[in-house]
Order: C-alpha cells, then structure tokens, then sequence
C-alpha cells in the first residue's frame, strides 16, 4: 500500500548522515546549479502574446471564437476537461515541474510544498513542532523525483535505494541551530511516494 512505501522511504531517510558510517549508506557528492523559477518561465509572456494574436483575429473576422463555437449544429460549447486520470493533484504537480523536469531541489521557506498526491487533510497537525526548541516548523525545501536516478551509493551497492516521489522538508522556523554547536537539529521530512509506483507492484 501506499502507507508502507512512504514508510520505507522515510526509514531509509532516516538513516541518511553527514558523516561516514560503516553501516549507513553514503551517497556520492554532486553539484548542483541554483536557477529561479522565475528565469525559466515564460508561459506568463506565450500566454499574453497568444491572448492579443487570439484579440487580433476575432477583430480581423469580427466574430469571436465564442461565437464559433456556440453556432455549431449540437450546440456544446467547450468545456474545461480534467486529466484522464482524474488525479488534479499529480496533473499541477508535473505541469509545475514541466517548465524544468530535471529539477532535483525546489526551495521555497515558508511557502507551500508542491505535493505529488493529495497531502492529509491534517497537514498542520502532521508536522511537529521543533524538537529542539518547542517552535513550529515551517515548509522549506523538497527533494523531487529527478533526484532518484542520481542517488549512487560511493560502495556502488544496489541495497538500500531510494525510491520516492517526493520528500518535503519542514524546518524550524525559528532557525534555532547556531554555528558551533555540537550537532545538528533534527528537522521533519514529509514523504509522498510516486502515485506510478502502485503500477509496478
């Protein structure tokens, strides 16, 4: 079932570490380059530009395309379709992604996650507060479903993999770890299995 698989992606998760263990998978380190959304986006212009090119022939014709379509013989007039599936959540999941679909990393602190299958109803109740600090956590970045296929343990082991659709990263909103402490802060991760694996199962 679903449950199981984001449980076992969120165990492996959790034996992920900064530093080298014998008994925990390490992955091999990357670079990655940091893009704002905002540079690879330009439907917002395509979709203006086709607006006032659409103006310009319903002027030229003097009929709009409305008016077209209402004079056809059974009278139906267009209507909005929904995805095949019937899943809206994953069809604005992979039309977000669409504009970069090998995007690995999605930051945005304190704004809404991008989720790939409908998320609890009980969202805000999911998420604990800090553990360290008693504060609430706040949605900060999420790992996507292009970043599965890079993930290479150093010891070119098979076991262990990774497999999630996508994995959201809720942190302290207080920001309470400081430079120079001992160790880490445990944050929340969130995991939302990928709705294609049921397929294969």
């Amino acid at each position: 079932s679903a449950t199981v698989c984001q449980m076992d992606a969120s165990s492996s998760l959790q034996q992920l570490s900064l530093v080298e263990s014998k008994d925990l998978p390490v992955f091999r380190p990357f670079f990655i380059s940091v893009v704002e959304e905002s540079e690879l986006c330009g439907e917002d212009d395509k979709l203006e530009h086709a607006q006032v090119l659409l103006r310009e022939y319903e002027r030229r014709e003097g009929k709009g395309v409305g008016g077209l379509e209402e004079s056809s013989d059974d009278g139906e007039k267009y209507e909005k379709t929904k995805a095949r599936h019937g899943d809206a959540v994953f069809s604005r999941f992979m039309k977000t992604i669409s504009v970069c679909p090998q995007q690995i990393l999605r930051y945005c602190r304190h704004r809404k996650p991008l989720f790939i299958s409908k998320p609890p109803s009980n969202m805000c109740q999911v998420v604990p507060v800090c553990s360290s600090c008693g504060e609430p956590r706040t949605f900060e970045l999420q790992l996507m479903p292009a970043l599965v296929s890079l993930l290479l343990r150093k010891d070119s082991s098979l076991e262990n993999e990774l497999e999630f659709g996508t994995v959201l990263v809720f942190t302290c909103t207080k920001s309470c770890w400081t430079a120079g402490s001992g160790c880490p802060v445990e944050e929340f991760c969130f995991v939302q299995s990928d709705p294609d694996q049921q397929l294969f199962k």
